[in-house]
């Protein structure tokens, strides 16, 4: 080998070493940026999860109460327009008493309210449609009994379907929030 190799050599082999380290500290400090990234963007997602989860359970239980509400008090409100229509021959003929009317439309209401925040948009359909069902042997004044029985019964088994797919999806959210987070 020449001499100027023999000199050349070590200053050659101190500048590769430096920039080998200073290559693989530069690489391994990339990926520990992007592993921080990654696990900060995998809490914010949790925590987004976890709040969403939250207001869907909070909000489905209080929509099944708020029907389940609305579905008494439109019993009520039955129970007395076929009362009155043995007297009278005709279906909701008579103003209805006060604490009845306003059970029903506060039930209403709150119904109303609710059925808009529900996330699934079946299940907020099948909500509108339970809600329509239930309001309509209300407006049936002077109607034949028989038609506002047969409204009054649909609208119960539609407010029992629309009850059994909110338990449902309750407990599918359940369910799936106690499953384990999968590694990737």
């Amino acid at each position: 080998m020449p001499a100027w190799f023999n000199a050349v050599w070590p200053v050659a082999a101190f500048f590769l070493g430096g920039a080998s380290a200073y290559l693989r500290d530069f690489v391994t400090e990339k990926r520990q940026i992007a592993r921080e990234t990654n696990a900060r963007q995998a809490e914010r997602d949790k925590a987004i999860s976890e709040r969403r989860e939250t207001f869907e359970l909070d909000h489905l239980e209080r929509l099944n109460e708020a029907l389940q509400k609305l579905g008494r008090a439109a019993g009520r409100l039955h129970h007395v327009d076929l009362m009155t229509s043995r007297q009278t021959g005709h279906y909701a003929g008579t103003q209805l008493p006060a604490e009845v009317d306003e059970a029903f439309s506060q039930a209403n209401r709150d119904v109303h309210m609710l059925r808009n925040l529900v996330l699934d948009e079946a299940l907020r359909n099948q909500v509108t449609r339970a809600f329509e069902a239930l309001n309509v042997p209300s407006v049936m004044h002077r109607a034949d009994p028989d038609d506002a029985e047969r409204a009054f019964l649909a609208a119960v088994l539609a407010l029992e379907a629309v009850q059994a797919d909110i338990a449902a999806r309750i407990r599918e959210i359940y369910l799936t929030a106690s499953l384990p987070a999968a590694r990737a």
